[in-house]
């Protein structure tokens, strides 16, 4: 009996070391495994860009722990650069560790453009408990592509932005052009932005108050119209604007691009009166008017003067037919005198109605 139960001791204890490497969790066999999350994007906006990280895993099959070493395959050229993916673990048999690969780079990279990347894990060390380490070669990998974001930047152009002034039923056009800033082909689209509040107000657009056109990257579209017509009946005077907003098809969050542009309609009643003219016109007309006034009274009072002297020589005439010509011995000076006495006595040179009215009739 007790060289039995001493039999089994001795059994027992010869296959203890053997009990492990059979019924242990793992593989005895070094090994390993990488599993990463989906391909990343990265997004390259001027204003937004920031780079991008992906997680990705590496597992120990073994029972036995091991020293795997991180590498990678990446041609992102001076346009991205991938960090994060050389380094070198020990992982505890049947453990897993994880780690982060970053991707970072230059904005504004065309979003047609991709970069394929392989992260590979390499079991360069297996430690058995109370032995030396085994250098061994055994590997996994995993491939993937980074991906770049597409952004939409707008850029709208209208050089003349003053106030454009209008006389009822007026028709307007603004030349307007806009060009594509985002990182790919874009349909950029061109709208009025208080569409409703101008139409309530009697505004029209005869032809079209929208326009688009599909880009390339940076090019920009030819000169596109729109036409404004004011309302045809204005009471009173209307100053508003006019909201012109471009946007991107590609990237319905991108900002839009905004111009206003002021419009000033005139009241029906005020069409081809002076208070359409500035304070500083009517100031000039009516000045030029009371000159105008005052050159056309001159040359009255002059015409009716040389009628009446013309009057009073013939009747002078007239009397001193049979009288000899007397010369006087005046001077220059009392005869200068005489001659404004005669305008001072009006019933003298005989100026009637009659001859104000004829003289009236000349200027007609």
């Amino acid at each position: 009996m007790f060289r039995r139960s001493f039999s089994f001791l001795i059994l027992v204890l010869f296959l203890l070391p053997i009990v492990p490497l059979s019924n242990g969790q793992g593989n005895p066999a070094p090994g390993v495994n990488i599993d990463c999350e989906s391909d990343p994007e990265m997004n390259v906006h001027p204003l937004y860009y920031e780079p991008v990280d992906l997680i990705c895993t590496i597992e120990n099959t073994s029972q036995f722990d091991e020293t795997i070493e991180i590498s990678n395959e990446f041609e992102g050229g001076n346009s991205v650069q991938i960090q994060g993916a050389s380094d070198e673990y020990t992982v505890a048999g049947g453990e897993t560790e994880q780690f982060t690969v970053t991707f970072s780079g230059d904005t504004k990279i065309p979003s047609t453009e991709s970069f394929d990347f392989e992260i590979i894990a390499t079991v360069t060390q297996w430690l058995i408990p109370g032995e030396l380490p085994e250098m061994v070669q055994t590997n996994a990998s995993v491939t993937g592509k980074l991906e770049i974001g597409t952004y939409g930047i707008v850029e709208l152009l209208i050089s003349d932005k003053s106030t454009r002034n209008m006389e009822p039923s007026d028709e307007v056009t603004i030349n307007l052009q806009f060009t594509n800033r985002g990182n790919d082909q874009d349909r950029v689209e061109v709208r009025i932005k208080n569409q409703a509040d101008l139409e309530s107000l009697g505004f029209s657009f005869p032809m079209s108050s929208f326009v688009a056109e599909d880009l390339a990257i940076d090019a920009t579209s030819p000169v596109r119209e729109i036409v404004v017509r004011a309302p045809s009946d204005v009471s009173e005077k209307i100053n508003t604007n006019i909201q012109f907003e471009a946007k991107s098809s590609n990237d319905p969050d991108a900002p839009v691009s905004e111009i206003s542009i002021p419009l000033a309609v005139e009241t029906s009643s005020s069409s081809g009166s002076f208070t359409g003219l500035s304070e500083n016109s009517q100031d000039d007309f009516i000045l030029y008017g009371a000159i105008g006034g005052g050159v056309i009274l001159f040359f009255i009072l002059v015409g009716i003067v040389t009628r009446s002297i013309k009057k009073k020589s013939v009747k002078t005439n007239e009397q001193d037919t049979d009288s000899a010509i007397e010369i006087d011995d005046k001077d220059g000076a009392d005869e200068f005198d005489d001659l404004f006495d005669d305008l001072d006595d009006f019933d003298d040179l005989e100026a009637s109605e009659d001859e104000f009215d004829d003289l009236l009739a000349d200027f007609e």
